[in-house]
């Protein structure tokens, strides 16, 4: 009569066989983790790359005569569209809000700006090649935007903006391009006329957050950072400066403040511009700095009328450097008045 095999027979062969399929076992399983693995790595690095799409301007100053168009280039790396801003209704009176459909996801699409369809009910803004534009909103004027100088943003997927511009519409010329305009001013000339005419005062000087020598010069400013991060400034011309200009160099954050060195010899005397601080998730939001351009060949004046520049040889007096601009100590009124080095300081 057969016998049964006792329970402790069964359990020995289960044993057995399990060893025999345990490295079987193991390498499915490894290899599922392995699929599994290479699956979520790359979903994450689609994501990143999505998230990393990015837009930027070709040209950070695009000028456009009135009644004429001009071409505003965007270059793009992986993105499907590109939120385009142009002017800001509260500072300019003018807003134009579009997105853009790129020709290829990473490349250069070529946007042409018309003057003359500006203002409502025209097509002010339209692409080239495949490219496509679909205008959102546009402020309703009764003519075409007057002269100035426009704000030009490019965003991606509603962020902040990823880079900023400057469109710069010029008055249709009435002359023949050369030597003086109607009202006797130099269409050119070689600018020292105009720098005589500007004066800058004392007051002028306290008030600014950045007193600067029309040269290249490197520019200091506090940002509430640790050591080693990188910031982005970026010097914007006065909309009545010219030439205009916008300047954008990075910075490293040392002991509390960033320094970038800027060519600021095309500026002149009493010009203003913005400094900005961007271009970092650590950053309260950007900054804003008020600039001030003062060539101590021609010095500033006191608040009576006077000069702070007493001397013949074009240097600032001992009167002039102390007492002419409170706030900043006797060393940095020197350098402020005397252009040797940038200036800069929050404030009160």
């Amino acid at each position: 009569m057969p016998t049964q095999p006792s329970t402790a027979d069964e359990a020995g062969s289960i044993r057995r066989i399990a060893r025999k399929l345990l490295p079987a076992a193991g390498t499915v399983l490894v290899a599922t983790l392995a699929v599994v693995g290479i699956a979520l790595a790359g979903s994450a690095l689609v994501g990143t790359a999505a998230a990393d799409g990015t837009a930027e301007l070709d040209a950070s100053i695009v000028t456009v005569t009135e009644g004429d168009t001009a071409a505003v280039e965007v270059e793009t790396d992986g993105v499907d569209e590109v939120e385009v801003a142009i002017g800001d209704e509260s500072t300019s009176g003018y807003e134009l809000r579009a997105t853009v459909t790129p020709d290829d996801d990473d490349g250069t699409t070529r946007l042409v700006f018309d003057h003359a369809e500006t203002g409502g009910g025209g097509t002010p803004l339209t692409a080239e090649g495949d490219a496509a534009v679909s205008i959102e909103s546009e402020t309703d004027l009764d003519e075409p935007i007057a002269p100035g100088s426009y704000d030009v943003s490019v965003s991606v997927d509603g962020d902040e903006p990823a880079d900023i511009g400057n469109l710069m519409v010029e008055p249709e010329s009435t002359g023949d391009g050369a030597g003086d305009d109607e009202d006797g001013s130099p269409d050119e000339g070689d600018g020292s006329d105009d720098s005589a005419e500007t004066t800058v005062t004392e007051s002028d000087v306290e008030a600014a957050d950045v007193v600067v020598e029309p040269a290249e010069t490197d520019v200091t400013v506090p940002v509430d950072l640790a050591d080693g991060e990188t910031v982005t400034l970026r010097i914007r011309s006065a909309a009545d400066a010219s030439p205009a200009y916008i300047k954008t160099e990075e910075a490293t954050v040392e002991d509390g403040e960033a320094t970038a060195r800027f060519d600021l010899s095309e500026t002149s005397h009493g010009d203003r511009a913005t400094l900005t601080v961007r271009g970092n998730d650590g950053l309260d939001g950007e900054s804003e700095h008020e600039v001030l351009v003062v060539d101590e060949s021609i010095g500033v004046e006191e608040a009576d009328g006077g000069s702070g520049d007493d001397s013949t040889d074009g240097s600032a007096s001992d009167d002039g450097t102390t007492t002419s601009v409170p706030g900043f100590g006797v060393v940095a009124a020197a350098l402020a008045l005397l252009g040797g080095a940038l200036v800069a300081r929050r404030r009160a």
